[in-house]
């Protein structure tokens, strides 16, 4: 046998310990089995590259590697489209590049100079100048630019937007009006992350019981739900077990 098919044996193993150890449909093991190139490579494609790219290392790692290749590639791609086309999309875009890189000063520049005139309160931008405020620690700004988003474009919905709000509620000690925000947030939030954080803004309440009892229902409700809900929720639930064992 030579060494390149006992190598791809090799992976396709590997790929079948996969399967098993992470709960995945049995029939991935027979394509494995039959059709061992192409097999390994449509569960790479299908199951390992989507999770892996869902989670924060794994974005973390894409960004690294694309950076590696191309420095400042996408900052580049997105300020010659603000330059060529100075819309509120496109400065949305570039704002959002250059938060990734970590110019927070520029990219409120740009949010800045996109929300005048008749686009002052263009809600997209609103939501990135609020969220570099937040990230930035300036929640009282953080919260007037999220009212101001509010009260001009009453019908924008954004799940992340939500959060957001409730989030500066909580930095801002409106403990009572963030409890609301989040269990409302939380009730249409994909994925358990406005859940964790609503138990943790009920812990810093002072309502440790309720706390605990929600954290508990969402590990009680994840173990019911698919697998790949629990790889896309790893990141959460993970920190919620941790918070449990701190007590």
């Amino acid at each position: 046998m030579r060494i390149s098919s006992i190598f791809i044996w090799a992976i396709q193993l590997a790929l079948i310990v996969h399967v098993l150890k992470t709960g995945r449909s049995r029939y991935w093991i027979f394509i494995l089995i039959f059709m061992p190139l192409i097999g390994g490579l449509a569960y790479l494609l299908i199951e390992l590259l989507p999770e892996f790219s869902n989670s924060i290392s794994g974005q973390r790692a894409v960004r690294n590697v694309k950076s590696a290749f191309d420095p400042g590639g996408e900052v580049r791609r997105q300020q010659a489209a603000w330059e060529q086309s100075p819309n509120t999309d496109n400065a949305r875009r570039y704002a959002e590049a250059l938060l990734e890189a970590g110019d927070s000063a520029k990219a409120e520049s740009i949010v800045n100079q996109a929300l005048t005139g008749m686009f002052a309160h263009e809600p997209t931008l609103l939501l990135v100048r609020a969220r570099l405020q937040f990230e930035q620690g300036r929640m009282q700004e953080a919260l007037e630019s999220l009212e101001a988003l509010q009260e001009h474009n009453p019908d924008f919905r954004s799940a992340d937007g939500h959060l957001l709000y409730a989030r500066v509620l909580e930095a801002t000690g409106q403990m009572e009006k963030a409890l609301k925000e989040y269990t409302d947030v939380a009730g249409y939030f994909p994925g358990v992350e406005a859940r964790y954080r609503r138990a943790l803004c009920l812990k810093a309440a002072g309502e440790q019981q309720a706390s605990t009892e929600e954290m508990e229902s969402i590990l009680k409700e994840a173990k019911l739900a698919p697998a790949h809900f629990r790889r896309s929720q790893k990141t959460w639930l993970d920190a919620t077990k941790r918070e449990l064992a701190a007590g």
